[in-house]
């Protein structure tokens, strides 16, 4: 009963103030309580059991000081279907103690035997926040009558008391609670509950913060608020052990890649995202609508079996609560630009200049270089007088823009005893930075209802969807800035007669001139997607502890798509003649999925304290999910126009086409937990998962998936007592295995290919069918086995929290194609469980805030270091352009050749090894490749490996200041030790007929300019020993970004509340404003997940915004 006191005090106040804001509902409710019957027979029963009991047969509470009750104290009672009150009076007839029940709740008091004092007196007080803020409705009592008030508008309270000594109560949902004498109640100041009680939710089931023995970050989104995000992957950075990279930002599909703890496989690395319980589609939920996000690293994950060896993020949205309708809504208004682009030669006759010299430079004769000098003259006087036709064409100028964004977000939630609710509908329109076919919108809804029928059993469903429809260019959005790259100044935008213009000079590598205006404008892609989850629950609380929770969900998504291309043309803008870019009729492609998902999960659960002691948790569940994927296209040619786009309007069955599949897999599991504690100081908990999976063969579906941790809290030790500035001081430790069922579909079976198998009877063809991948019917689960010890501390008042964490992760039987000998013929290998591959490192994370009057700030940081490394890959290497797989590497390194500067004179070229055989047209300040094997030749033997793909390290820091209603807050981001290779034609100087950048003006080599970056100016292919897969091209991707900054402005409570306004804050807000980083082509973080840069940009943001609450 110590432990149920522990809890009870914490609250006892909180009820206290319900009682007294409920005060019209009380009499009833006593009058109910006084109709309820009860049958208590307990003979010489230690007291807290009888109350125990009293609260198992009905809805009442006890609260009381803990040196109140004397444990020692025996009753003994006889009551059969008697009235509370009758229960009550014989329980406490003969003891010190009287009662009095105030709604559901019965106070416990000592009975007086002492004579009041003649005249009460009086106190007036306030009480505030730690910035000075009033705090209204905050519970004030008195401890010894259990008299109490509440806080006005101003914060302001009026009691009393028989004496200064008697102590006050202080409490408020969400601040620590407060006990002080009534002399000292001038001026209260209440702290924020600090993250030790903090509810975390983990698998199945929530813990409290403090008693968590597992490696689990959270994400609190009322901390994201003001950010303007449209993507809930970007509310996680700054998370530690989580890396984020947004691989673009465009509307209606800026996603980002998520890694939990590195790479741990050559298949499918994306995490399990549950939304309250059920798997969904990270990037079809609305931010607005989420609660919290808890991030599973360790063996917490084990719980979630077979999907979990890449972590699991658990995503909590909002639920109505107690109390009045709150009505909240938030809009923000924006403006945003790309981050980095580009700056291109604009200035045509430095263009055509640097292209001859470029061209000389590679072994052409000046007479025989593209541009004449009398072309260039032509072209200097022309652009004085028609520049339709000698134009000076900035790309990224004419096809970019600044792009507006805004998002809404309404919801109205509250809830009585028996009922709760929550009701949101959200809105977001987002134009590209394209100037045509690129935006998107999305509007979300969220609908909570809970009923609570009697005391045991709750009842309720949810109904969660959106709709999101974009559009992009009809070549798509990489065709749109590869000719971006590719394009030259001396192409024109428009001709006069409204045609898209080209160039009248040709061009080396440009033998058909797509004008990239033309490509953003004409034809588009329009996609729509509807996703709908519906949930129903029931909630069993049954006596002795026992829960029963039963939840039936059903998802469908539906994505349709129309593709349409248009026939395009081109103009000459001297001589008018069109060209035809295309080289097709217009043609259409329509394709339709539909996906739906349908998951019964059910719990049982117990939990009981013994000797106040010893708590024990257990909890058993059994889940079935069942999934069903369709999709559809078909392709025509042959319309008559560009505008008349639906299938039946073209002109007969040009290339018709049409194609589909569908599937079906189904997931079977049963799982559970034990958790057990004792005093509070000593933690385990333990779960285990036991899967089937119909992806893998009969013989090998299922597996079993355990996991254990520890945890002791030192700070509960008798020997801490005097260390009273610590909070928390609690190390750790967890074990466990999970799965990766990334697994084809059938791919135990073999694939049998009807297209291109014809077989000829008599000289007459017959159509057949023949195995083309061979299969293995043993393949079975990825395993990885995680490991992770941590500690937590945090001390002065949780103004200081530190924790950090070594972890490492080995996944075993990692699937990949096994490459068959050449004897085997033309068929494909099976995938088989034939590597390991480790991920290891740490997590440090620290915090330090505090406050000083109206005055308050904080500092905190994270790092996370993760070492991502190949054990075994049976004895072979992959090869795959440019990266490599190789035991003792990490997953997709550069695999490359080494390169030391260039040549800067002739005797050096002299002395230097052929590149692949040429060695004729090597000249001063051309590459120099390093010979790895000591030959006579530069080839693909002398690659090394040369940088990660993955981040070796990843970190963040946040910054915030508070006075008087005013906050400022910074969130800054970062990764480091991470390579990129910037494949595109601006990012090689001329290549393939491309543009230039200042950059490779400024940069390249010449006789008077030795010591740069880059090569000497040449054109490829007649250089093409410049252009080679070398470490000259390599560049360090690692970053610090300002991700985020705002400035807000929350008015007073005081102020906005004469108007029944609870709540308004004003912000302004830029994101992704500031970038430092060495790779100066394009942004940084965009290029880490590409090996080119044909990618939409990644944007900058400033924004307004607003939240009121009503």
């Amino acid at each position: 009963m110590k432990n149920l006191y522990n809890i009870r005090k914490s609250l006892w106040i909180l009820f206290c103030c319900m009682s007294l804001l409920a005060a019209n509902g009380i009499p009833a409710t006593l009058h109910a309580q006084e109709r309820k019957r009860l049958t208590v027979e307990m003979t010489d029963a230690p007291i807290l059991d009888v109350l125990k009991a009293i609260e198992a047969q009905s809805e009442l509470s006890f609260f009381y000081n803990n040196n109140l009750i004397d444990p020692t104290l025996r009753i003994t009672v006889s009551k059969r279907d008697a009235p509370i009150p009758e229960v009550l009076n014989r329980v406490f007839a003969g003891t010190p103690y009287a009662y009095r029940i105030v709604d559901k709740q019965v106070l416990i008091s000592k009975k007086e035997d002492a004579p009041k004092p003649d005249k009460p007196l009086k106190i007036q007080g306030r009480v505030i926040d730690s910035k000075g803020g009033p705090i209204v409705g905050a519970t004030v009592v008195n401890m010894r009558t259990l008299q109490g008030t509440v806080t006005d508008s101003d914060g302001r309270f009026e009691l009393t008391v028989s004496a200064l000594t008697e102590e006050l109560t202080f409490n408020y949902i969400g601040f620590k609670t407060k006990v002080l004498p009534a002399s000292n109640a001038e001026e209260v100041r209440l702290e924020e509950a600090t993250v030790l009680e903090d509810v975390v939710v983990v698998g199945y089931g929530t813990v409290k913060r403090v008693n968590l023995t597992g490696s689990v970050a959270t994400i609190d989104m009322r901390e994201k608020a003001n950010q303007p995000i449209t993507n809930t992957a970007q509310a996680m950075y700054n998370t530690p052990g989580v890396w984020i990279n947004q691989n673009n930002a465009k509307p209606g599909a800026d996603g980002g890649t998520i890694r939990i703890r590195g790479v741990n496989t050559l298949s499918s690395a994306n995490p399990l995202v549950l939304l309250d319980g059920v798997e969904y589609d990270i990037n079809e939920i609305n931010p607005a609508d989420i609660e919290s996000i808890s991030v599973l690293k360790d063996a917490s994950a084990a719980i979630y079996g077979s999907k979990a060896s890449n972590g699991v993020i658990l995503i909590t949205t909002k639920k109505g609560v107690k109390g009045a309708p709150v009505i909240n809504y938030r809009a923000n208004f924006g403006v945003q630009y790309a981050t980095y682009l580009p700056d291109p030669i604009d200035d045509p006759i430095l263009y055509m200049r640097l292209r001859n010299q470029a061209e000389i430079n590679s072994g052409k004769a000046p007479s025989g270089v593209s541009y004449s000098e009398a072309v260039i003259k032509e072209y200097q006087e022309g652009m004085k007088t028609n520049p339709d036709v000698y134009p000076a064409t900035n790309w990224f100028d004419i096809c970019l823009k600044p792009a507006f964004v805004h998002q809404h977000d309404l919801r109205i939630s509250g809830g009585t005893e028996r009922l709760d609710y929550s009701m949101a509908v959200g809105y977001m329109k987002q134009d590209g930075v394209f100037i045509a076919n690129d935006w998107a919108d999305r509007i979300s809804m969220d609908l909570k209802l809970g009923i609570q029928l009697n005391k045991y059993i709750k009842v309720g469903g949810s109904l969660y969807g959106n709709m999101r429809h974009y559009t992009e260019p009809g070549y798509g959005t990489n065709k749109v800035m590869d000719a971006m790259m590719r394009a030259i100044p001396i192409m024109s935008d428009y001709h006069k007669n409204g045609i898209y213009g080209s160039s009248w000079i040709a061009t080396p590598g440009r033998g058909n001139y797509e004008n990239p205006r033309m490509i953003i404008e004409q034809g588009s892609i329009d996609r729509r997607v509807q996703q709908l989850l519906a949930k129903a629950f029931v909630k069993l609380t049954l006596p002795y502890g026992i829960t029963y929770d039963a939840n039936f969900s059903f998802r469908k998504r539906d994505t349709r798509s129309k593709d349409h291309v248009p026939a395009m043309y081109t103009m000459n803008p001297k001589t008018e003649e069109v060209r035809n870019y295309n080289s097709a009729v217009p043609r259409v492609k329509d394709w339709d999925a539909w996906a739906t998902g349908s998951f019964f999960t059910q719990t049982l659960g117990w939990e009981g304290n013994f000797r106040d002691e010893h708590h024990i948790g257990v909890m058993v569940g059994q889940d079935y999910q069942e999934f069903y994927n369709d999709n559809f296209q078909a392709y025509k040619e042959g319309f008559y126009d560009n505008y008349h786009t639906d299938l039946n309007s073209a002109s007969g069955q040009v290339n018709a086409q049409a194609t589909g599949a569908s599937s079906r897999e189904k997931l079977v599991s049963v799982f559970g937990r034990l958790s057990y504690d004792y005093k509070q100081r000593y933690l385990v908990s333990a779960v285990f998962r036991y899967d089937g999976s119909s992806r893998l063969a009969p013989d090998h579906r299922w597996a079993f998936f355990p996991s254990v941790s520890l945890a002791w809290r030192i700070d509960q030790e008798n020997f801490m007592k005097n260390a009273e500035f610590i909070d928390q001081l609690k190390p750790r430790f967890s074990w466990g295995k999970m799965g990766n069922q990334a697994v084809s579909l059938y791919s135990y079976l073999s694939s049998v290919n009807t297209s291109g198998y014809d077989y000829s009877f008599d000289g007459t063809k017959y159509g057949g069918a023949a195995i083309s991948a061979l299969a293995d019917n043993t393949i079975t689960w990825e395993e990885t086995t995680s490991y992770d010890a941590g500690i937590d501390f945090s001390a002065f008042g949780n103004r200081v929290l530190f924790s950090a964490d070594w972890f490492l992760k080995r996944t075993e039987g990692i699937l990949r194609t096994v490459n068959l000998p050449s004897q085997v013929g033309d068929l494909s290998g099976p995938k088989s469980n034939v590597g390991v591959v480790d991920n290891k490192g740490i997590e440090l994370s620290l915090t330090l805030r505090d406050s000083w009057g109206d005055f308050s700030a904080g500092i905190s940081g994270n790092f996370s270091y993760t070492r991502n490394e190949i054990v075994d890959l049976n004895g072979e290497t992959e090869i795959n352009g440019r990266l490599i797989c190789k035991e003792g590497y990490p997953i997709n390194s550069w695999y490359l050749l080494e390169t030391d500067g260039v040549f800067q004179n002739q005797s050096e070229i002299d002395n230097a090894q052929a590149v692949y055989g040429n060695r004729a047209n090597l000249r001063p300040g051309y590459v120099k490749y390093v010979n790895q094997n000591n030959d006579n030749t530069i080839d693909g033997n002398d690659r090394v490996i040369a940088g990660n793909t993955i981040p070796r390290f990843a970190y963040g820091f946040n910054l915030n200041f508070g006075w008087k209603g005013f906050a400022v807050e910074a969130q800054f981001q970062g990764v480091g030790d991470v390579s990129v290779y910037p494949s595109s034609n601006m990012a090689f100087g001329l290549y393939n007929g491309a543009g230039l950048t200042k950059q490779w003006v400024r940069d390249s080599w010449s006789a008077t300019n030795r010591n740069t970056e880059y090569p000497l100016l040449t054109t490829y292919p007649e250089a093409g020993e410049n252009f080679q897969n070398s470490t000259l091209w390599l560049q360090d991707a690692s970053y610090l970004r300002l991700k985020n900054i705002q400035l807000s402005y929350t008015f007073p409570k005081q102020l906005v509340g004469r108007i029944g306004i609870k709540g308004l804050q004003v912000y302004v807000s830029g994101q992704n404003l500031v970038t430092f980083s060495d790779f100066k082509i394009w942004d940084p973080e965009i290029s880490i997940s590409q090996v080119n840069l044909f990618s939409y940009p990644i944007l900058k943001t400033i924004s307004f915004g607003i939240n009121l609450t009503l």
